[in-house]
């Protein structure tokens, strides 16, 4: 798990282990490192009640697509479609966007995405400026992509033992 940069791509902090532990439970032990000034973009596995209330907590901002059974309560609704909620404690502005991309052979996927974010104003972070922002995040998970298709030119981590593992890793 890794927390980085997308206009960078630069990497502020990284941690693995074993599968048995979940990817919320490694994005939990990053939360250290995000500060008043970040903004965290993070897809819908991380929209766990006491994952936000943590970032929330360290003084980040964040914005983060919501899983598909989540559906929040609407408190107030703002001008431009996004409204306010509380889950968890957590008061919280919800934005609904219809997201769609092309893949390379011309097929259409997406559809209706829940972002949560902790920028509640409208006025200074209107909802198509975050959706167009959520975007960015997709930036690193290409990067990813690619990292895993070239990094290793075909070759799997060769260590059998953890101390092994973690400095071919590193």
């Amino acid at each position: 798990m890794t927390l980085c940069e997308t206009g960078t791509r630069g990497l502020i902090a990284a941690i693995f282990g074993p599968a048995s532990k979940g990817e919320t439970d490694y994005a939990r032990d990053l939360v250290g490192h995000l500060t008043s000034d970040t903004l965290l973009l993070a897809d819908r596995a991380f929209d766990s009640n006491e994952l936000l209330a943590d970032i929330a907590a360290q003084g980040a901002q964040f914005l983060i697509r919501a899983t598909g059974v989540r559906r929040p309560q609407v408190l107030a609704l703002l001008p431009d479609g996004s409204y306010l909620t509380r889950i968890g404690g957590l008061p919280l502005r919800v934005i609904e966007a219809e997201v769609h991309s092309r893949t390379a052979d011309g097929a259409d996927f997406g559809g209706t995405y829940r972002l949560l974010t902790t920028l509640s104003d409208h006025r200074t972070d209107p909802a198509d400026h975050l959706v167009r922002l959520y975007h960015e995040r997709w930036e690193i998970e290409i990067t990813y992509l690619a990292l895993r298709h070239t990094l290793l030119k075909g070759r799997v981590l060769r260590s059998k033992d953890p101390m092994g593992l973690n400095q071919e890793m590193w």
